[in-house]
């Protein structure tokens, strides 16, 4: 006879798995563990595997012939409950989704309590609608026998929590460049909907109860994943705001941990939600209104976690803009994590990498666990602007302890460098003009009318030129010439370009 004896909840939004407190099981702690992979929601792929492992918490010793009844329900819908067996307590089964109207099962029974098992090819399957969108799943687990099949306990001991799901959806952006880039919004709670991007602001909505027991809700997680390339929206702070409201600084965590990507992380606590709620409910009571920007204001320092938990790395630098051809002194520190934090020295690399390549390395030395921060001074070529990827790696001789920053290295300023013409629409009948200039088949008035369009076009940038008053408002001949050859690509653009700088800056062209 199986008799209901306890219940221990551990309500909490783990993403993609979730690793519950220690219950008492007999004379033992025990741990139950629960995982979905892979943890994101994609229509092209409906294969995931789930994962529960029941263990002793002291030793880490799998138990054995466990009878696990799982539940499954998202927003309060019963999904599935099915009861499962596992001679090692280490449950595994696929999971398909699709759109049918109830779930299958493919395995065998166990002939006592009639768990399902994995079958004679080692698999165990559900196929039917169970992760049909990403979200929250709430889940109750039930643990009926241990350490042999017929040992059912007289105290049933029940599991509650939730996994997230992530929904990830990927949205085109343009910057003010007019350069387009793929940002990746990937909700942990519901599906998201109503992007938009606009200058410095990004936004989303997500359906949400406002109305709902916040006592059930642990966390609210959501991440915007910026390509490096996306300048315009790499900063070292963030505003985020839900319905309008204006969240504190922690909400948002930048985790620079890809060098392709940032992760900005917006997570909101329960009671934060709670403490909001009645502002929020002003906007709406059955969604919420996501908005994150880019702050003038600077937060320092930035900060990672080395993957063998060995070093926390803090950085920042000044001056707050990053400018190349002028120099930046970087400031490090190095934590050690779980260690007594004597001061001592370490040796590190230290490596700037910018579109695959390595423009800066150095081997240093420098301080562990000190109050006073290591620094080291780089100045960037006029060539390396844009963004780029800041890499400490081999700290204290440990291949694992390491980890990225992204920078983004402004222009050099007061450069007289023209931008490169060839990645601007260039309107043909520029070149046109320019050869028939020199043919003398058009007068100067028309030619320099055509410069002035480039000019307001944007096309070709002279804003640092100073001019200087000149003798003589004639335009020289080898400037006629170089605009032929410019004309029939005998020239590159930047000596072109050089040519028509030498006539601003000499006032025979004038820029208002």
């Amino acid at each position: 006879m199986i008799c209901l004896g306890f219940s221990t909840s551990a309500f909490g939004h783990g993403l993609g798995g979730e690793m519950l407190p220690p219950t008492t099981i007999g004379d033992r702690d025990a741990t139950l563990s629960i995982d979905v992979s892979p943890s994101t929601f994609d229509p092209n792929n409906p294969e995931n595997f789930v994962t529960l492992r029941l263990f002793d918490s002291n030793t880490e010793a799998i138990i054995e012939h466990v009878t696990f009844i799982l539940e499954l329900k998202k927003d309060g819908e019963r999904i599935f409950r099915y009861m499962f067996h596992d001679e090692l307590g280490n449950l595994n089964f696929r999971v398909i989704s699709d759109n049918s109207d109830k779930i299958s099962v493919d395995g065998t029974q166990e002939p006592l309590l009639g768990g399902w098992m994995r079958g004679n090819d080692g698999t165990l399957t559900l196929t039917g609608p169970i992760f049909t969108s990403g979200g929250l799943y709430e889940y109750k687990v039930e643990v009926l026998t241990v350490d042999f099949d017929d040992n059912v306990l007289d105290q049933r001991v029940e599991l509650e929590g939730a996994i997230s799901i992530a929904d990830v959806k990927t949205f085109e952006v343009t910057d003010n460049k007019n350069q387009s880039h793929d940002v990746q919004v990937i909700s942990y709670f519901d599906t998201i909907s109503e992007f938009d991007f606009d200058s410095n602001k990004m936004s989303f909505s997500m359906p949400f109860d406002w109305n709902q027991d916040l006592e059930q809700l642990s966390v609210i997680h959501e991440e915007v994943r910026v390509p490096n390339t996306f300048g315009e929206f790499l900063s070292t702070k963030y505003n985020s705001y839900a319905n309008g409201v204006l969240l504190p600084d922690e909400v948002v965590t930048i985790d620079d941990y890809s060098f392709d990507d940032r992760t900005v992380h917006m997570t909101i606590y329960r009671e934060l939600i709670k403490e909001i709620k009645e502002e929020a409910l002003k906007t709406s009571d059955s969604k919420i209104d996501f908005s994150i920007e880019t702050s003038d204001s600077v937060k320092f320092p930035l900060e990672f976690a080395t993957p063998d938990y060995r070093f926390k790395v803090f950085l920042s630098w000044e001056p707050e803009t990053i400018r190349a051809g002028e120099e930046t002194t970087f400031f490090v520190d190095f934590d050690e994590l779980f260690s007594a934090k004597t001061k001592r020295l370490a040796e590190y690399d230290l490596s700037v990498i910018q579109n695959d390549e390595e423009i800066y390395k150095k081997h240093l030395t420098g301080n562990i666990n000190s109050d006073t921060p290591n620094s080291h001074s780089i100045t960037f070529a006029p060539e390396h602007s844009g963004s780029a990827n800041i890499f400490f790696s081999n700290i204290d001789g440990n291949s694992l302890s390491k980890g990225n920053f992204i920078i983004v290295i402004e222009p050099q300023a007061n450069s007289q460098q023209s931008k490169s013409l060839e990645s601007q629409e260039i309107p043909i009948w520029i070149k046109n003009n320019a050869g028939w200039w020199a043919n003398n088949s058009i007068d100067d008035e028309t030619f320099v009318q055509g410069i002035q369009f480039l000019i307001k076009q944007n096309i070709l940038q002279v804003l640092s030129i100073t001019t200087q008053e000149s003798n003589s408002n004639e335009i020289p001949s080898w400037i006629k010439n170089n605009a032929g050859w410019w004309a029939s690509d005998q020239l590159d653009d930047e000596t072109f370009v050089q040519g028509i700088q030498y006539l601003i800056k000499n006032g025979i062209i004038v820029v208002n």
